[in-house]
């Protein structure tokens, strides 16, 4: 069970039982926030939903925040195992099957708590320090294996900085990141998910074999001819006396 915690709100140590209560209540706001708009969600409703009482409520959560913020936490956990995808050097035979892999583990996380994680999303950039706390704790250990992957392909040499691996990773996950969060209604109704998340994968593979070597058509080519070296035309020296010139 994520984040079991040893004391309820009234400082009793939690047993078994406390804590499948506890569970309970989450479970019970998660399925809400599917079903109702986030107004409508009380504390009220959530331990109706539970089957227990709003007292039972309030010796585990503050409010209706407190149990949201609970909920990301457990979400923050799933994200953490998506980023293990990227722990291991990928085979250079499959770089877009295990782009693809990564891909629909995030969709998969996302599909599993898109509305917690919407809600998480919104209270950070509110500017809500504790939700933004959750939400970077998950985004900055993916950028840095995902860099850490560019790197080990697409090493940093001559103009290509370290920096610029961190940029890249930066900017694919956002893209992941953004697409997942697209309620899947709404991405069937356009180009479908299986063309986006392929496109997607393709290119993180371009990212990573960006420098691995240069173009077929480069390493074919010709290279260019010396040029001969230009040689200045000697100037014909002029006989005054065959020229019919008069010296004076």
């Amino acid at each position: 069970m994520a984040h079991e915690l040893s004391m309820n709100k009234q400082g009793q140590v939690l047993g078994r039982k406390g804590q499948e209560t506890r569970q309970r209540l989450m479970s019970a706001t998660r399925r809400l926030l599917f079903t109702h708009p986030l107004v409508d969600i009380t504390a009220v409703a959530i331990a109706k939903a539970a089957g227990t009482s709003s007292a039972s409520f309030y010796m585990y959560f503050d409010d209706v925040q407190d149990v949201l913020y609970s909920l990301a936490l457990e979400a923050g956990e799933d994200m953490a195992k998506v980023s293990l995808f990227l722990e291991e050097p990928w085979p250079l035979d499959r770089f877009e099957e295990e782009a693809l892999r990564l891909i629909e583990a995030l969709n998969g996380v996302w599909s599993r708590h898109r509305e917690v994680l919407r809600y998480r999303n919104l209270e950070a950039d509110r500017g809500d320090p504790r939700f933004e706390e959750l939400r970077m704790n998950t985004y900055i250990p993916f950028i840095e294996r995902f860099a850490k992957l560019i790197l080990m392909v697409n090493p940093a040499a001559g103009s290509r900085k370290k920096g610029d691996a961190y940029a890249e990773a930066t900017v694919l996950q956002a893209a992941m990141e953004r697409l997942a969060s697209t309620d899947p209604v709404v991405m069937e109704r356009g180009l479908g998910a299986k063309r986006i998340n392929a496109a997607i994968a393709r290119i993180v593979v371009q990212t990573l074999r960006s420098a691995m070597a240069p173009p077929a058509a480069a390493q074919n080519a010709a290279p260019p001819r010396a040029r001969k070296p230009r040689v200045a035309k000697a100037v014909k020296a002029v006989d005054p006396v065959s020229e019919g010139v008069t010296t004076p």
